[in-house]
Parts: C-alpha cells; structure tokens; sequence
C-alpha cells in the first residue's frame, strides 16, 4: 500500500469527521450531483492521458515546504515577499483556479493549481488571463471538472478522485476509475478546491509544512469585496460577525464556516507544521478557545523563517511559536 492510500484510509475511519464532511458534500451535491456524473463520465480518456495526482506525485516534494495561495484580499500585502521565495527549491507554491489570474498578473507562477469546480461558469475566473503562462503549472483536477474548464489549460493535468458521499456518484467513480486515484482509495473531501491543495500537499507531495497565505474565510467589513481583483455574485451572500485572529470583528458567511471546521478539523488530525501567515481573518480561531494549538499565528517573514529552520534542523527557532 502506498503512503497516500494508507492515509486515506486512515483518514476514513474518522468517523465523526467522514459525517461532517459528508454532510457539506451532500448539500453542494444537491445542486451539482447530475453535473458531476455528467463531467466525470465526460473526463475519463482525459484521466488515461494525464493520469493520477496521487500516483504520478507521490513524494514529489517529500520534506519541503508547501506554500498554499488563496484569492482573499489580504494575499496583496505579501506579493513582494511570495515574489521573492517562489524560487527557492524548498517551497512549493499551491495556486487555486479563482486566484490564479491575479498571481500571474503579479509575476507569481506557483507549481500547482488547483480545481474542483463542476460548474463551467467558472470560466470567469480566467476571463482575460494569458491561458499561454498556464504551460509551466501543472493542474490539479477533481474529475468532475467542467471538460470545457480543462480545454483551456495548456500545461500537464493530473486528476483526483474525490469522495462524495453521494452514492451513484461514488460508484459511478468507482465504475469508471478503478482504481481510484491509481491506490484504491478516495482523496478525502474538504470542501473547496483551496482545501483539497492542502490535503494535496500534505498527503501527496509530503510537504510536512503548510504555510497559509491569501486563505482569510472573512470579511473585514460587512461590504468588502469577496476577491481581491473583481467583482462577484457572492458579494451578496448574507455576512454574520465572528473574531478574526486578533480578536476584533470581522464577517463570515455558512460557506466559509464550513471550509473553516472542514480545514481545521482535518489538520488536527495529522502531525505536521500548519502556519496560518494570512495575517488576517479566522482561520484557526475559535470563539469558543481562542486560537488552535495545532495552527499558529505568525507573520509570513517568520512562517519562513520557521520553516526553513524545521527543513534544516528538524525543529523551529524555538518550541514556543
């Protein structure tokens, strides 16, 4: 059994945790659940062609430093400084498909992006963007990935067969790709593409050490814009106050909570390195505990700095971070 299979599996006899996911799948599922069937069916020869993320990338990046990108406002703070490290061997930038257009406008080509989305009116995320600096990025493709979203894309492709807990849909999966994810197992669901980098990295790549940036999960005012570069429909969706990081009010919505315990939950699960460097909003605080001992609170420049002594010595600066 490969490493990823053996943590997928382990991951699934999380009882509680395989039921809370659940839950959230079943309710986008609702809506998307003849649109995924649809896509994956459509995927397959793609799928034979490019093959499996976990299969293809296993240990690909083993012992480094895994530098997840979101599209929240706050990611435009560290642009300089994300510039200036994408170079470095020992990181490993992890884009997403709605805050790709602003990274490579910023001179930022991280090594992976990720996409998750069945709706091919996310195609607006890409809207002006040069699809040709797509050759260097290798994407991260849920198989149930809009066919049209994937035509566009001109470099390599590796796919992910996600659990769903819908039932036809997950043996349809199973009907079509066995086997799944080319170990046999499901890659575990957690309910946004931003979401599913992480697990990617985590449990693919090996990168023991996730540095967070651009993944606030709130809003600092009740009108702030949902993307940093644009517009959207989601700035509409109902906003209620929670604390931020620092302990002031700031907005979330049921989406966002959503990806927040999904996210939280799951890295308290894995022994490992998880830095919250967004500098902003509510990921890894809880009203109820304050901060999560398991995600620590630090700028960027010392994320780096930690994580660069974690590679070298096994350990960071100090044990109280």
């Amino acid at each position: 059994m490969t490493n990823t299979a053996a943590r997928l599996n382990f991951l699934e006899s999380n009882k509680d945790w395989s039921e809370f996911i659940g839950s959230i799948s079943q309710n986008t599922g609702t809506i998307y659940h003849e649109q995924w069937i649809e896509n994956a069916k459509a995927n397959t020869e793609r799928v034979k062609k490019y093959g499996w993320a976990a299969e293809t990338l296993q240990e690909a990046h083993k012992g480094k430093t895994a530098i997840c990108l979101g599209a929240a406002p706050s990611i435009a703070k560290q642009i300089d400084r994300l510039r200036e490290l994408q170079d470095e061997p020992d990181f490993v930038f992890i884009g997403i498909s709605s805050g790709l257009k602003y990274l490579l406008e910023n001179g930022i080509k991280p090594k992976y992006a990720m996409i998750c989305d069945a709706d091919p009116n996310v195609s607006r995320f890409w809207e002006g963007m040069d699809m040709a600096q797509t050759k260097d990025i290798t994407l991260i493709a849920n198989v149930c990935v809009h066919p049209s979203l994937l035509d566009m894309w001109q470099g390599d492709m590796k796919f992910l067969a996600v659990w769903t807990t819908i039932e036809d849909l997950d043996k349809e999966l199973q009907k079509h790709y066995a086997p799944l994810n080319g170990c046999g197992a499901f890659f575990p669901a957690l309910c946004s593409q931003y979401n599913t980098g992480v697990a990617f990295a985590y449990l693919i790549l090996e990168c023991p050490i996730v540095i967070f940036v651009g993944n606030e999960l709130s809003f600092e005012t009740e009108k702030t814009p949902y993307y940093i570069d644009r517009e959207d429909i989601k700035d509409n969706w109902i906003r209620k106050p929670h604390i931020n990081i620092f302990g002031d009010t700031v907005y979330t919505n049921y989406m966002f909570m959503s990806l927040k315990f999904a996210l939280e939950d799951f890295l308290g699960k894995l022994p490992g390195w998880f830095f919250n460097a967004t500098e902003a909003g509510i990921f890894g605080v809880s009203v109820r505990y304050g901060n999560l001992a398991w995600i620590h609170q630090l700028k960027l420049a010392m994320a780096i700095t930690q994580a660069r002594s974690i590679m070298r010595t096994g350990k960071p600066l100090t044990l109280a971070i």
